[in-house]
């Protein structure tokens, strides 16, 4: 059951990340323009688990999803081919809407851009409206939606059955005018959905908001966006084009229960907002932490109703957030304070970091503000500190002094320098009073994170504002063995927070190395002394061979095929071609093997269920070895047996996921009559440069079961070998 031939290492595969497409039994990728002419034509043909691939070029259409997938087949699938930019544009298109997706489910539109959705009066980039599961949006450009209520991302729960599990991430909103709606926006009966890592900026009104209680859109008000979170966003210049300018980047108007997490929103109009536009709607179960809120205009964040005639902002919590100068319009240019607070009652602003601009006013609130909280919050302004503004209910305190004794609130907080790393920079430096400030017996929940994705709780207490901060702050945190304030080695404590001591991974004074281990075999042996030459050792990379120590502490092995590998029987019995133009989508690999010795049912062994295979392409130039590409392909997904040749097999996948392979051909017969073709492209496709220098040969070698491999030698002259491209025929 294998390759006659060599006895070896396992197989090391090498592949990019792998791609679980939903299957059934009639899943297909429809091709646009090759199967279909129109985008739309192949979304009317598709059905549950089928693709939709669309190539480069600018499609003049707007869309409709006149299918939706199912939890058995999978989802229908809308996406950019791979490597291409597909440009969805309504210039001259009737419609308001580019892509419509009208109550259907398992759904995904992946990778497109689209632009230029002019003269709107209400529509949308992607319109989601009536009720689904399981939709996804994801990783499109949007820009140029112009008009009124000209929106990037919208999606209505209109119906009694929610919108439920949408995930909208990835994707960027920009030079939109969605005034008076928003740029990407929530509203109605939507639940359990997920916003992140979406880039808004530039739009003439709210950049990403969550709304309930507009019945025009949901008559059920209990029905209103909940259960979410958007996390990982960033939005920039979202003001408003109308009523005096008071858009905020991220707005929960009238949702509930949604985290808000790890966001970045600078220059709006305000920074972050929670309340309720329509009366009787309570905002509530909002949480805000760990993001960073800088240069906005009027404020950086702001809750509560507008008025005492509409909705209200109850029972939310402010946390773990850095505001730095929100105040940019000016208190004479319609700016109110670092905290806005309106009509609301039992909100926490706890742990938070709020540097003011020069004006030095933190706290704005003149009507309506009842049983909000505060403490253990850090304030400071480069004024002086008795001139600190705080204002509740309309009662204004000068100093955090005045503050705390006149309001009760903020008994634990403090008015002092952060220390930021730079201008610019909202990272705490080791000096700074935010460290291990914050409530001493807070815990964070699972999976909460600091601006940079690190550890929430790094200490005796967590720091205050969105920045924790961790090893060589001189105070030994979850994680640590030791911190002595500095990152100098060799002192006890080294510069990675570890004992000073053989296997921390620091090279210190009587070390040759320290690879982090006390284990031999890697060229760094126990007592962390450089192994001898020869030892053998393992490089990691699956194409080399023959691995052994240099008595240096590096491990290498050569990069070229092994001898006992089966070779065609005849010249040229095997061909390479490779494209390597500038454009990566353009790079391409095709490998011919045929005319061997004979492979018969078995030789190849059964990639359907546990044969892995992969594929090296070497090259010597001068006698110097280098790899020119390596690429690898599991068992499993994408394999199927070859119908009418027992023992062969094929493999398909035309996004090219593990290493730009699209293609494997596995072809069983007798001598001069088994055939394997593997063709690899796209972007996936990793290469070394063309041309190789003279004089120059080259190697093939594809590793299949159990240790046995196939391959070819290539010497000059080749045909081709040029700038981006070779072609040759083996020896």
């Amino acid at each position: 059951m294998s390759f006659a031939g060599r006895q070896a290492n396992a197989v090391l595969d090498v592949c990019l990340a792998w791609f679980v497409l939903a299957s059934s039994a009639h899943a297909a990728v429809l091709t646009v323009p090759g199967s279909y002419a129109t985008i739309q034509a192949a979304l009317d043909a598709a059905g549950p688990g089928d693709t939709v691939e669309v190539a480069d070029g600018t499609y003049f259409e707007k869309l409709v999803f006149t299918n939706g997938g199912d939890a058995s087949g999978g989802p229908v699938v809308l996406r950019a081919a791979a490597g291409a930019h597909p440009v969805l544009d309504g210039t001259g298109v009737p419609g308001a809407n580019m892509i419509l997706i009208d109550s259907k489910s398992h759904v995904r539109v992946e990778g497109f851009e689209i632009r230029n959705n002019t003269g709107v009066k209400d529509g949308s980039a992607i319109r989601v409206i009536g009720s689904g599961t399981d939709i996804e949006i994801r990783d499109n450009d949007i820009h140029h939606m112009l008009g009124r209520n000209a929106m990037g991302i919208t999606v209505y729960g209109t119906d009694v059955a929610p919108i439920d599990g949408i995930v909208i991430t990835g994707n960027t909103i920009h030079d939109c005018q969605p005034a008076r709606s928003e740029a990407l926006t929530l509203n109605g009966n939507v639940t359990n959905f997920e916003i992140s890592g979406n880039v808004v900026r530039d739009v003439n009104n709210i950049g990403i908001d969550m709304i309930g209680g507009e019945t025009d859109i949901q008559p059920d008000r209990a029905l209103v966006a909940r259960n979410g979170l958007v996390r990982d966003n960033t939005v920039l210049r979202a003001r408003s084009s109308y009523g005096g300018g008071f858009a905020a980047g991220i707005y929960v108007d009238g949702g509930r229960d949604i985290v808000i997490e790890n966001n970045f929103v600078s220059e709006c109009d305000l920074g972050i907002e929670v309340g309720a536009e329509n009366s009787g709607i309570v905002a509530t179960g909002i949480v805000v932490r760990n993001n960073v809120v800088t240069a906005n205009d009027k404020a950086g964040i702001a809750f509560g109703g507008y008025a005492a005639s509409v909705g209200r902002a109850d029972g939310n919590v402010f946390r773990g957030n850095t505001l730095v100068d929100n105040l940019r319009a000016g208190s004479q240019g319609g700016g109110e304070a670092e905290i806005w607070i309106q009509y609301a009652s039992g909100n926490s602003f706890v742990g938070n970091l709020v540097v003011a601009g020069p004006e030095g006013r933190f706290l704005s609130s003149y009507r309506g503000s009842h049983g909000n909280t505060f403490d253990y919050n850090l304030y400071f302004f480069p004024g002086d500190p008795a001139s600190a503004a705080f204002v509740l209910n309309d009662v204004a305190y000068a100093g955090l002094a005045a503050w705390q004794a006149g309001s009760g609130q903020d008994g634990a907080s403090v008015f002092a320098d952060p220390e930021f790393a730079g201008a610019g920079d909202v990272h705490l430096t080791a000096a700074s009073p935010a460290i291990d400030a914050g409530p001493p017996d807070w815990v964070p929940d699972p999976g909460e994170r600091d601006l940079d994705g690190g550890v929430r709780l790094s200490g005796g207490a967590v720091d205050i504002g969105a920045d924790e901060v961790s090893c060589g702050n001189g105070v030994v945190e979850p994680g640590e063995e030791c911190d002595d304030g500095n990152a100098v080695s060799g002192d006890g404590c080294d510069a990675n927070c570890t004992t000073t001591r053989c296997g921390n991974a620091v090279v210190t004074a009587g070390e040759e190395c320290d690879d982090g281990n006390t284990v031999g075999g890697d060229c760094c042996n126990a007592g962390c002394g450089f192994e001898p030459a020869g030892s053998v050792c393992d490089d990691g990379e699956a194409c080399s061979r023959g691995d052994a120590c240099d008595g240096a502490g590096r491990c290498t092995g050569s990069l070229w095929m092994d001898p006992a590998c089966l070779l065609p029987s005849v010249p040229g019995g095997s061909k390479l071609r490779l494209r390597l133009p500038a454009k990566a989508r353009g790079r391409t690999m095709v490998w011919k093997w045929s005319r061997g010795p004979g492979l018969g049912a078995g030789g190849y062994g059964n990639p359907v269920a546990a044969t892995s295979y992969s594929l090296c392409v070497y090259a010597r130039e001068n006698g110097v070895e280098r790899l020119i590409t390596g690429t690898g392909v599991p068992s499993g997904q994408g394999w199927s047996t070859w119908s009418g040749r027992p023992g062969g097999f094929r493999y398909r996948d035309p996004l090219g996921v593990a290493g730009g392979t699209v293609r494997i051909d596995l072809r069983p017969g007798e001598a001069a009559k088994q055939a394997v073709k593997w063709k690899a492209k796209g972007p996936r496709l990793e290469t070394a440069g063309l041309p190789l220098a003279s004089p120059a040969e080259l190697a093939v070698e594809l590793d299949g079961p159990q240790g046995g491999c196939l391959a070819a030698r290539f010497v000059e002259p080749f045909r081709h070998n040029e700038a981006g491209r070779l072609t040759a025929k083996s020896q």
